[in-house]
C-alpha cells in the first residue's frame, strides 16, 4: 500500500514520521472518508435548536491585528478587544493547548500567532512549547540573540510550520527575549535530531572536552541512522551499545554541569533540557526505534505505526509534564500542535483515522496522558474549518471535503455566521440546545477524514474558521 522507504526518508533536519504518514494517507484517501452517509438520522428540530445556540454563543474574533480593531496600523499595538472574554474563561488555567485540524492552513497559523501574543502580553503565559523536538527548540532559543528570526524558526520547529504566517511570531519571541517578560521557546516532541542541534552541542562540549564532543556527534548520527535499519539482528546488536554511549554522555554532563552552565549564563534551563533530551534518546532507543526497524522491514507495518505513535505521544506527555512540573513550575505554558495530540481523551474517540483506516479502538495521545493534576489546569482548543484548502506535510494542497454531513460539527458551527469565531464548550450544561456537543458528532481531521467523537469530551473550546487557504512557505 505504501512505499515505506520513500515515505519515511530520514534526514538530520527532522523526522515527523507519524504525522507525515497521516498527511500522506489523508491525501490518498480523497473523498473516501469511510463514514459518509452512515451518521444516524437526527431530528431537524434539534439541529435548528443547536444552530440557534451556536449563533447566540459564538464570539467573533480576528485572526490578525487590523486597523479597525486597533486604531493603529502597527500590529504590535493590537489591544485584542475581541479576545478579552478569554481572561475570565482562562483565569484558572495554567496550560493552554492550541490544536489544528491540519498543519498547513494559513488562517490556523495566523490565529494561533495572535492568540499566543495575547496570552503572553495580557495573561502572563510565558512558555511556548511546540509539537517539535525539545532539543532543537531549546538550543535554538539559547541562540535567539545571535540568529535572525527566520533562522530561529527553521532551527527550532518542524518544517510544516516554516511559513510566512509564523515568522512574525519568531520576530516577537526575539524582541521579547530582551524584555523582563520573555516568551520562552521550547518543544515536547522526541522525534529526530537536527544538524543545528548537533553542531551546537559539539561546540558547547568542545570547550571542556573535545573527545566528548566527538562522542556526542557520533551518537546522534548513529541514532538517526538506526531509525532506517531494516535488519532486526543488527538493531539488536547495536541497541545496548548506543544506550551505553548516551549514558556516558549523561555522566559527562552531570560531572560538568557548572562549566556547561557558565557558557550560557542567561539560559539556566539549557543544561536540564539537555539532560532531558539525553534521557529521551535512551528511552527512544529502548522502546521506539525497534518499531521503525520492523516498519522498514515490512513486519506488520500497521501495528508498528500504532505502537510507535503511542510511544511518541507518551514521551511527549512526559516531556510536557516535565516542563510544567520541573523546569517551569511557576510559569504558564502554551502548547502548539495538532488536534490529535492535544485533545483530552483520544482513547474515547468513537472513530478516528489511524493512518491506515478508520479505527474504532484508538489509543491515548499526549493530552490524555498528562498527569491528572495538570489536566485540571488545562484548557484545550480545537481548530477546524468549514471550507477551503491547506497544505499537507508533503506540500501538496488538499481541499476540505464538501458537503458536510447534516448535523456534523462543521454543519452546526457554520450557523455562528462569523468568518472566525470562538465557541466555549467548558461552561455548557447538557440541555436540548447543547446536546450536540454531548452526543456523537462527525468532525473532519485534515479536512477530509470524518472522525466521530463526543466533542465536549475532547475539547474545552473550538476556534472555527469559515475558509482556509494554504500557508505560504517562508524562504530566506
Amino acid at each position: 500500500m505504501i512505499g515505506w522507504k520513500r515515505k519515511f526518508v530520514m534526514s538530520a533536519a527532522a523526522l515527523v514520521i507519524v504525522s507525515s504518514l497521516l498527511s500522506g494517507v489523508a491525501g490518498a484517501a480523497g473523498s473516501n472518508t469511510g463514514n459518509s452517509n452512515k451518521a444516524s438520522v437526527t431530528d431537524q428540530g434539534n439541529i435548528d435548536l443547536w444552530k440557534q445556540w451556536v449563533k447566540k454563543n459564538a464570539k467573533a474574533i480576528a485572526i490578525a491585528a487590523k486597523p479597525e480593531l486597533t486604531g493603529n496600523r502597527n500590529s504590535s499595538a493590537d489591544s485584542y478587544p475581541d479576545l478579552q472574554f478569554l481572561k475570565s474563561l482562562l483565569k484558572d488555567k495554567r496550560m493552554i493547548s492550541l490544536g489544528e485540524a491540519s498543519h498547513g492552513a494559513s488562517e490556523y497559523n495566523l490565529a494561533k500567532v495572535r492568540l499566543v501574543k495575547f496570552l503572553h502580553e495580557q495573561m502572563g503565559y510565558s512558555v511556548l512549547a511546540f509539537e517539535s523536538n525539545l532539543a532543537d527548540a531549546s538550543t535554538a532559543y539559547a541562540q535567539i540573540n545571535h540568529d535572525k528570526p527566520q533562522d530561529t524558526m527553521e532551527k527550532s520547529i518542524f518544517g510544516v510550520w516554516h511559513v510566512q504566517e509564523n515568522l512574525p511570531l519568531f520576530e516577537y519571541i526575539a524582541e521579547q527575549s530582551k524584555s523582563k517578560h520573555p516568551l520562552i521557546l521550547t518543544g515536547v516532541d522526541v522525534q529526530g535530531t537536527s544538524n543545528s542541534f548537533i553542531t551546537f552541542v559539539e561546540k558547547w562540549f568542545s570547550s571542556i572536552d573535545q573527545g566528548k564532543a566527538a562522542d556526542f556527534g557520533e551518537a546522534e548520527r548513529w541514532y538517526v541512522k538506526m531509525h532506517s535499519y531494516t535488519d532486526l539482528k543488527q538493531f539488536n546488536r547495536e541497541q545496548t551499545q548506543l544506550i551505553e554511549k548516551y549514558r556516558l554522555i549523561q555522566q559527562f554532563v552531570k560531572e560538568n554541569e557548572t562549566k556547561l552552565q557558565q557558557a550560557y549564563p542567561a539560559n539556566p534551563e539549557l543544561v536540564p533540557s539537555l539532560e532531558r533530551v539525553l534521557q529521551n534518546r535512551i528511552d527512544m532507543v529502548d522502546t521506539y526505534i525497534i518499531h521503525m526497524v520492523k516498519l522498514f522491514a515490512q513486519i506488520e507495518p500497521e501495528n508498528q505505526i500504532k505502537e510507535a505513535s503511542y510511544i511518541r505521544d507518551q514521551q511527549m506527555a512526559n516531556n510536557a509534564a516535565w516542563l510544567a512540573e520541573r523546569l517551569y513550575p511557576d510559569k504558564k505554558i502554551i502548547f502548539w500542535g495538532h488536534n490529535y495530540h492535544v485533545r483530552k481523551h483520544n482513547s474515547t474517540m468513537i472513530t478516528e483515522h489511524d493512518g491506515f483506516d478508520f479505527n474504532n479502538h484508538p489509543y491515548p495521545t499526549m493530552g490524555e496522558m498528562l498527569p491528572f493534576s495538570l489536566k485540571k489546569e488545562h484548557y484545550v482548543i480545537g481548530l477546524y474549518a468549514y471550507q477551503g484548502s491547506s497544505n499537507l506535510n508533503n506540500q501538496k494542497v488538499e481541499s476540505v471535503s464538501l458537503p458536510h454531513q447534516t448535523g456534523s460539527m462543521e454543519d452546526i458551527l457554520k450557523a455562528g455566521g462569523h468568518p472566525f469565531q470562538f465557541i466555549d464548550l467548558s461552561g455548557a450544561k447538557l440541555e436540548p440546545s447543547t446536546s450536540w456537543m454531548f452526543t456523537p458528532r462527525i468532525a473532519k481531521a485534515w479536512g477530509k477524514l470524518e472522525e466521530k467523537m463526543i466533542i465536549r469530551d475532547q475539547y474545552d473550546g473550538l476556534l472555527f474558521i469559515d475558509t482556509i487557504h494554504p500557508s505560504k512557505r517562508s524562504s530566506k
